[in-house]
């Protein structure tokens, strides 16, 4: 199911960079029409790759977010973020298999 846009999901539209817990740093843009986040690496061996992916999102409590999306590679992500307090809670499964629990920080940018 899409999110339908409302004043709660006051991240579309807007840029966020992460950085997590296992030294991933990642720019997260949400498109203003809640369909589709562009995830761009900024460091590691995927440095200056561009992903363009359709996401769903769903409020939970507490100002929190669960997003999730399937990477052009296949790999699955799903985030809780919590945009006012600058976390993230992301599990991450490779098409291998590796499985990866990561925390980390989230920073708006404008």
């Amino acid at each position: 199911m899409r999110l339908v846009m409302t004043e709660k999901y006051y991240f579309l539209g807007k840029s966020f960079e992460i950085e997590m817990d296992n030294g991933l740093q990642v720019k997260n843009t949400y498109t203003t029409d809640g369909k589709t986040v562009t995830i761009e690496f900024l460091n590691g061996d995927l440095k200056g790759s561009i992903m363009h992916v359709p996401y769903t999102a769903k409020a939970v409590d507490g100002d929190n977010f669960l997003i999730s999306w399937q990477e052009s590679d296949n790999s699955t992500v799903v985030h809780c973020d919590n945009f006012l307090l600058g976390k993230s809670y992301a599990y991450y499964t490779m098409m291998n298999g590796q499985f990866f629990v990561m925390e980390g920080v989230i920073t708006e940018l404008k």
